[in-house]
């Protein structure tokens, strides 16, 4: 009991919670990981709550979680050990009575006992049937939205793929925290630097009349966008109206068209009903809908994240949009 509690005391176990929930209760520890980071700093990410985890907190817990390890694989492996054990006991037990009461010429019950036939009915698997199924490795992996990752991502990522082989998708475009350099850049430094880049230049979504009001949008903030052109016309130009003719507007859209969907986004006092949504712009990456009518646009917000919210927002609309203000 003794040498035990030694033991622990000199290599106690650590849980990747308790030691990244440290950094944020304890300023000399995040201090000590990263020197760079200033007084005022360590003050900002300084937690009442260690663990009141984020997105953010997520690379963190999985590169100490590498680094120290998963303190359950010898318990599970144990459980499995045991269970495996039992489940031979019982086998054993049911041979037995197989055996006893067989009345064959041949006995051919007897051949049961063997123990390369009791074997082949254990369980093949080795206690971590309830381990990360995401931990990899993998020999490829497709990464959708690429561009909102950061570089603390990217090298989860890249732990779960050693060969390097990715498809990667983004558009700098939609990067909400800003994506002002390219994408070779980007890539290279977090590790990969050898790629090969094939650019979208054809819209099949958006129509024409939606793109060239977009379009602006996004160069206002990030002049090299990569802009795509529209395939095809709608022949309904963007409509211009007031706050106070949303319902009027969704009314005569539904009396209109008996199917296809519609999204109103950026008024949260909007209730949803059959057929139309109500989201915040920055829940609308992604999706599309027949009719989108934006509620001030200008409200989105400003700077790089409120621009690229407008250009998202209006560009997932595939036959109307409608800006109020």
């Amino acid at each position: 009991r003794d040498l035990r509690a030694a033991l622990h005391r000199a290599w106690p176990m650590l849980e990747a919670t308790d030691l990244v929930g440290d950094l944020w209760t304890v300023p000399a520890y995040l201090r000590r990981c990263a020197p760079s980071l200033t007084v005022e700093q360590v003050r900002a990410l300084q937690r009442a709550e260690p663990t009141a985890w984020t997105v953010s907190d997520l690379p963190l817990l999985d590169a100490a979680r590498q680094r120290l390890g998963d303190p359950e694989v010898s318990a599970r492996r144990r459980r499995h050990e045991a269970a495996v054990a039992a489940e031979r006991d019982e086998v054993a037990k049911v041979v037995e009575h197989l055996v006893a009461n067989d009345d064959s010429e041949m006995h051919l019950m007897s051949m049961l006992r063997g123990e390369d036939l009791q074997r082949a009915l254990d369980d093949p698997g080795d206690g971590n049937a309830d381990s990360d199924l995401l931990a990899g490795p993998f020999a490829h992996v497709v990464v959708d939205e690429a561009q909102e990752l950061t570089d603390a991502e990217w090298q989860m990522l890249l732990a779960r793929c050693p060969s390097r082989s990715l498809t990667i998708v983004g558009d700098r475009a939609q990067a909400r925290h800003g994506f002002t350099e390219s994408w070779q850049e980007r890539l290279a430094r977090v590790g990969l630097d050898r790629v090969a880049m094939s650019s979208l230049s054809i819209n099949y979504r958006t129509p024409e009349e939606v793109m060239r009001e977009a379009e602006p949008v996004i160069r206002a903030a990030l002049p090299d966008a990569n802009v795509p052109t529209s395939v095809r016309r709608s022949g309904v130009p963007v409509v211009h109206a007031t706050r106070a003719d949303l319902e009027s507007v969704v009314d005569r859209w539904l009396a209109e068209h008996d199917d296809g969907v519609a999204c109103v986004i950026g008024d949260p006092s909007f209730a949803p009903r059959p057929r139309v949504r109500s989201l915040a712009p920055e829940l609308s990456k992604g999706l599309e809908f027949d009719l989108v009518v934006l509620v001030e646009p200008e409200s989105f917000g400003t700077g790089f994240e409120g621009a690229v919210d407008h250009y998202v927002a209006m560009t997932r609309a595939t036959q109307r949009l409608v800006v109020l203000r």
